[in-house]
């Protein structure tokens, strides 16, 4: 690592990140030479990065999507976010039983205990939105008949210079209940600062013999999916001010957003105030595609120092506050525009009004759409508001404009319903150990209608060490200001393996289970992505097992290359692929397969320039040739075929087999410099640029007679249609001179050579007049419309 601090060194060892390389924590099997790769079990799975909340993996190693719920139990997961019981004050031991979910089992205060001390407390382990809270007592005996319900957002208490006091709370919704003779008492928020909350305290004050507290129950508006962010393969971006992109907030420092804790506040940027206008945003990027409804924005709800003095009252909506003056909420599910910018759907644009911002919070709701991605872009600093300054002791002022416009946030919560739309995960990058053929991938999965599971690929032979800096407070930093710090302030350095340059690109989804490896091999390394989608938020699809198969490569190398490179569309050409193998097996090969969109016919072989009596068998994607010995190291081949292009860069690939070996053994040939006969190393063969979808169109005869005597009885046009990928509508029309439309003939038509015929009759099925004809020939390609005329003449 050159350059790198020695003092980086030292530390660089004592982090490496999840990329170690998969098959090195594999390494028994894969050193015996086995020839599949599987990923089926929990522990496999762990290695992938998997959006947690978004998939999960059985025990049984199925991956699965997370179904997003509404109207759940906040105690039942709390443990999940660090919550449980806070304190109690008496019975401590049986106080976690109010939150196990077993009415069979709970808790009572000890009678001999103060009554001070018949208490317990409940941390929900993050702020909740509650609907409601239930509070179930013993079924064979009676309730608690005197008794307080206390919630919290987790606000401290405070010294007398407002300091917060570590380790306290205050409880500012309250509730008694007297002469209580339910068994199940439900406390509704009926005031909307009651929510949201994170801790409970439940007070008894009277002993009724047998009396317990059975469970405490807190009903949410559902399951947020903005909590544990980075743990679902989420993301943030925060930019104080849009004109100036080093203005970007650290991640560390805006993850207060998404954490659940109400307390915790985001605050302003470092804006600079001016004459213009600042503009912000927050995006968060929730790691999946997700069917969403709503979104809570939490401006403040939690009391502070400074914000509406000292008193405390149940309900305190002067002490709430709104961080944002002007702002527009939207989503998006990731779909980009065709300038490369991402598309949004914008839910709300405007000033919140004064109720909602008087609670300290605004709900956007909306009908459930899929979406990945929130912003909320606002203004910093707004100039079309004016401030009023005091200027000197006679009471003069003058209007200075622009006024701060907000921003301050304490928590974000994002709520939906249903399966994830889109769920991706992604292997740790594969080290076969040394160059592998790679032949085929398998899976098994459960695809609902409506669902599937899409599996893509990347390969490579090189791999780069990344570095990751944190100071001591594991805050991410430059490694030039890393260097900077005194070494108690500097904190570790992650070391990850990422992609080389000579990595390929993902390579088209997999269409099924054991189709042949479509990304270059041979190659030592490799990454799988897996995304499990649905177009339904009620259904979803698993994947049970993922299998690789691969055996050792036919050669550690093979190149090639076509040429011509270029050639007038719709006309039958000869080309040569030269190839050229380096470190073949001891045997050889002696099969290649040629494969294309474009027709071929196989023409001749050579081997080190001399020819080669290969036999060619014809296939509907190309041709297999066979040569009668085996192919070696070092030897230049050179199969020559004839071939019409039709497309724009129409590819040309090669594979290598052994009949010796099985029909599942083949290597995909490299495009690479193989010979100096010719300067290509490439295997596509491009167009001309033009605009055209028709080349050669033929229009014969000129002069019909449909007399039926099966001579000249019809007009047949014969087209080369071009970049035309998929099939559309290829009509032939014709018109009389006076512009009347006759006749339609129509089929579907995509590149290729293709052929209509006009048999000189109308729509009615009658024979035209003799006389002169417009014969129109037309097509909606992909890349627009084109249209063509021929004149036809008619005789009997």
């Amino acid at each position: 690592m050159p350059g790198f601090p020695s003092s980086a060194k030292q530390l660089a060892h004592l982090r490496v990140l999840g990329c170690l390389l998969w098959a090195a924590g594999l390494s028994l099997p894969l050193a015996l030479g086995a020839e599949q790769l599987s990923f089926d079990t929990a522990q496999d799975w762990s290695r992938w990065q998997l959006p947690l909340g978004a998939v999960q993996v059985t025990p049984e190693g199925i991956v699965q999507p997370v179904k997003v719920r509404k109207n759940v139990d906040a105690v039942a997961d709390a443990a999940f976010f660090g919550g449980g019981i806070r304190k109690a004050g008496s019975d401590a031991p049986d106080a976690a039983l109010v939150m196990d979910g077993d009415l069979s089992t709970g808790w009572s205060p000890n009678p001999n205990d103060p009554v001070e001390d018949w208490f317990l407390e409940v941390d929900l382990g993050r702020g909740v939105s509650a609907n409601k809270v239930t509070l179930v007592f013993a079924a064979e005996a009676p309730p608690f008949q005197l008794f307080d319900l206390l919630l919290s957002t987790g606000e401290p208490q405070t010294d007398n210079i407002a300091a917060p006091i570590p380790g306290t709370l205050v409880y500012r919704i309250e509730e008694r209940y007297k002469e209580n003779d339910q068994r199940e008492v439900t406390f509704v928020p009926a005031h909307p600062d009651d929510t949201p909350i994170q801790y409970l305290r439940i007070e008894n004050f009277k002993h009724i013999p047998g009396a317990r507290l059975v469970e405490v129950q807190v009903e949410s508006i559902g399951d947020n999916v903005a909590l544990n962010l980075l743990q679902r393969g989420g993301n943030m971006d925060v930019v104080a001010d849009l004109a100036n992109t080093a203005e970007s907030v650290p991640l560390s420092n805006v993850l207060a957003l998404v954490d659940g804790d109400l307390y915790q506040r985001w605050a302003y940027g470092r804006a600079s105030r001016g004459q213009n206008d600042i503009d912000a945003h927050i995006i968060i990027d929730l790691g999946a595609v997700y069917w969403l409804d709503l979104t809570r924005i939490i401006g403040g709800v939690v009391v502070r120092s400074g914000w509406g003095g000292g008193i405390t009252t149940n309900h305190y909506v002067s002490r709430r506050r709104w961080g944002f003056r002007y702002y527009e909420f939207m989503t998006s599910d990731g779909s980009l525009s065709p300038d490369g910018t991402r598309i949004w759907t914008k839910h709300f644009a405007g000033i919140a009004n004064s109720e909602e911002s008087s609670r300290g919070l605004v709900d956007h709701h909306f009908d459930l759409i899929p979406a990945r991605y929130v912003r909320i872009f606002w203004k910093y600093w707004d100039t079309s508001c004016f401030s009023v300054v005091t200027l000197g002791e006679d009471g003069s002022s003058s209007v200075v404009p622009g006024c701060a416009a907000g921003g301050a946030t304490d928590e974000i919560q994002i709520f939906g319903q249903g399966f994830p739309r889109e769920a991706t995960i992604r292997s740790p990058l594969i080290d076969l150990k040394d160059i592998r053929n790679l032949n085929s991938l398998e899976w098994q999965a459960n695809a609902p209608p409506g669902t599937r599971v899409e599996i893509r690929t990347r390969t490579g032979n090189e791999v780069v060490e990344k570095f990751t800096f944190y100071d001591k407070d594991s805050k991410e930093v430059t490694q030039k200001k890393w260097e900077k710090l005194i070494p108690s302030f500097r904190g570790p350095i992650d070391t990850s393996l990422a992609a080389g340059s000579d990595w390929s690109p993902w390579s088209k989804i997999y269409g099924f289970s054991g189709e042949a490896f479509q990304s270059p091999s041979p190659r030592r390394y490799l990454e799988l992505d897996l995304r499990l989608a649905s177009d339904s938020p009620e259904s979803a699809a698993s994947l049970d097992y993922v299998k690789l198969n691969f055996t050792p490569p036919l050669a550690r190398s093979t190149v090639g290359e076509i040429n011509p490179v270029e050639v007038e569309p719709g006309v039958s050409k000869g080309f040569s692929y030269f190839l050229r193998s380096r470190q073949t097996q001891i045997n050889g090969f002696d099969r290649l397969s040629l494969e294309t969109s474009a027709p071929v016919r196989f023409t001749a072989a050579y081997l080190e320039s001399e020819p080669i009596d290969a036999t060619a068998e014809a296939n509907d994607k190309g041709f297999q040739l066979t040569f009668p010995k085996a192919v070696r190291s070092d030897q230049l081949v050179e199969v020559r075929f004839e071939s019409s292009i039709f497309l724009q860069s129409t590819l040309f690939e090669l594979f290598l087999e052994d009949s010796r070996q099985g029909p599942g053994l083949r290597q995909r040939v490299d495009p690479g410099d193989a010979t100096d006969q010719v300067e290509s190393s490439t295997n596509v063969v491009r167009l001309p640029v033009t605009r055209d979808l028709f080349a050669a169109l033929d229009l014969s005869p000129r002069v019909i007679t449909p007399n039926g005597d099966g001579i000249n009885d019809q007009a047949v046009a014969a087209v080369s249609l071009l970049n035309v990928l998929e099939p559309r509508p290829l009509r032939l029309r014709v018109y009389d001179l006076s512009g009347h439309l006759l006749r339609m003939v129509e089929q579907a038509g995509k590149a290729g050579q293709q052929r209509l015929a006009w048999d000189g009759r109308d729509d009615r099925d009658h024979l035209v007049p003799p006389g002169v004809y417009i014969i129109e020939l037309g097509i909606e390609g992909d890349a627009g419309a084109k249209t063509t005329r021929r004149l036809v003449s008619v005789a009997y």
